[in-house]
């Protein structure tokens, strides 16, 4: 029995891919001009694409409960962005001031 790597969907499973729910949260995202090396989620770029894709799928039809989780989701992602910035923030003022 072959098994998927871990934190992938194996292929034949009939489940949606991890990597094009990514893929499709960040087509809307300008890409950045110099790689950080950092994943998606710790920039706070990626954060506020991550808000806006469950803002999105909240609007789709579907149950309160649903509706409510993804805005809930959508605004931790927010917070998070605005921490990620004023962190980036306070760095470069430490860098500068060094």
């Amino acid at each position: 029995m072959s098994s998927a790597t871990f934190g992938t969907i194996a292929s034949g499973s009939g489940d949606i891919d991890a990597g094009v729910l990514v893929e499709a949260r960040m087509r809307n995202l300008p890409r950045p001009a110099v790689r950080s090396g950092k994943r998606l989620e710790d920039t706070a770029a990626g954060c506020r694409a991550n808000a806006a894709a469950d803002l999105g799928r909240a609007q789709a039809p579907g149950g309160d409960f649903m509706r409510a989780r993804l805005e809930h989701s959508a605004a931790v992602w927010a917070e998070r962005a605005d921490l990620l910035e004023r962190l980036e923030k306070k760095f470069q003022a430490r860098m500068h001031a060094a």
